[in-house]
């Protein structure tokens, strides 16, 4: 990297924004951490359930289940939006780094 590459990264890139990246896997911790005893993240228990509801509803016709399924699969819907910001937020933060390192940083054929 020459002076100038180097320049322009420090300049346009703040090594904080790495700090809030692993404050936005921690929200996703909440979302897609196992639960005690190794348990499953609730998400894949709920979207199970969903299914389960979606079976009688769409596939039987039965309508008993049809606002619980509504509710859970709206509550879901709200935690993969919430999830979505978060990978967003990730995202953008390394690609304000990746698109600020030189070329060099990508050469196979330099030594480590």
């Amino acid at each position: 990297m020459n002076d100038e590459e180097w320049r322009n990264l420090q300049e346009n890139f703040e090594t904080t924004w790495l700090l809030d990246a692993v404050g936005h896997v921690d929200e996703l911790r909440g979302y897609l951490n196992d639960g005690e005893y190794g348990r499953p993240p609730e998400i894949r228990d709920d979207l199970l359930k969903l299914h389960g509801m979606a079976m009688d509803v769409v596939n039987n016709g039965w309508d008993t289940d049809l606002k619980k399924m509504a509710e859970l699969a709206v509550g879901i819907e709200d935690e993969i939006l919430d999830m979505t910001h978060h990978m967003d937020a990730l995202h953008q933060i390394l690609t304000k780094l990746t698109d600020l390192l030189p070329e060099s940083a990508f050469d196979s054929d330099e030594e480590e």
